[in-house]
């Protein structure tokens, strides 16, 4: 009975060990963050974990020691975050060459896709982050995490695709372009097939001769209309699931 208890206790111990050796959500290196926002957004992550059974870790770091930034917010993800339910994400920030990085594991890439989430996401932290304002870019990044996972749960589909039975505008534009081409040329198909209508071979045969003369040849350039479009780029990382492969997604940027 004793060593019963006492292999419980040892167990309990390394459980308890464990559990307060666990990363914190927000982990910051760089001396960002006061210890009371970092209480907070501790708490509001933790909200958002319970609600949607996701991890998300943050951490502020003085430098990646020369690292690939997609690698190295993939190991911090793997390492601290990738047990949740429904997915990770994490947002790595490295002060030394104002960069950051998210990254997504297999699961969350379902949720929150590099096309739409993850440009989402940008879009909601990366001013207050430029800003110096690093709390708030905390902040926003959490509560875009917890925006796009709202939209999933209510819409069985990821932020920027389509719903089931939506109709794809594209789609629709190709469809309707596809029916008048087909249109027209029905239409002077059957035009042509008529005995006696046949098209003209020049403005001239629509003249009666000898009632129009002609005093002066002379051709007068009006005008030109010249469009230029900026060829695109094509680049960044995009496409669920190649962030390094490993099934990561995610995307990044510099501040």
């Amino acid at each position: 009975m004793k060593k019963f208890l006492s292999l419980l206790a040892l167990i309990l111990l390394i459980t308890f060990s464990a559990s307060a050796a666990q990363i914190s959500s927000v982990t910051d290196n760089a001396g960002l963050l006061k210890p009371t926002e970092i209480e907070l957004l501790n708490q509001r992550i933790r909200k958002v974990e319970q609600a949607h059974k996701i991890k998300i870790g943050v951490a502020f770091v003085k430098s990646i020691g020369g690292r690939d930034m997609v690698t190295a917010s993939n190991d911090f993800l793997d390492k601290n975050f990738a047990n949740g339910m429904n997915g990770g994400i994490v947002l790595l920030v490295d002060m030394k060459n104002r960069k950051y990085e998210m990254s997504t594991d297999r699961r969350m890439v379902e949720r929150i896709t590099d096309m739409d989430g993850i440009s989402f996401l940008k879009e909601a932290f990366q001013p207050e982050l430029s800003a110096g304002n690093y709390y708030g870019a905390v902040n926003n990044f959490v509560e875009g995490v917890d925006e796009l996972m709202t939209y999933y749960e209510t819409n069985g589909v990821a932020y920027g695709q389509r719903k089931p039975g939506e109709i794809d505008p594209i789609a629709a534009v190709v469809a309707a372009v596809t029916a008048v081409i087909l249109g027209v040329f029905i239409r002077s198909f059957l035009i042509g097939a008529m005995s006696n209508i046949h098209h003209a071979m020049g403005a001239i045969d629509y003249l009666k001769k000898n009632t129009v003369k002609l005093t002066e040849n002379r051709d007068t350039f009006l005008f030109m209309n010249v469009q230029r479009r900026a060829k695109s780029s094509g680049g960044g990382r995009r496409g669920g699931g190649s962030h390094g492969g490993g099934g990561h997604g995610g995307g990044g940027g510099s501040f």
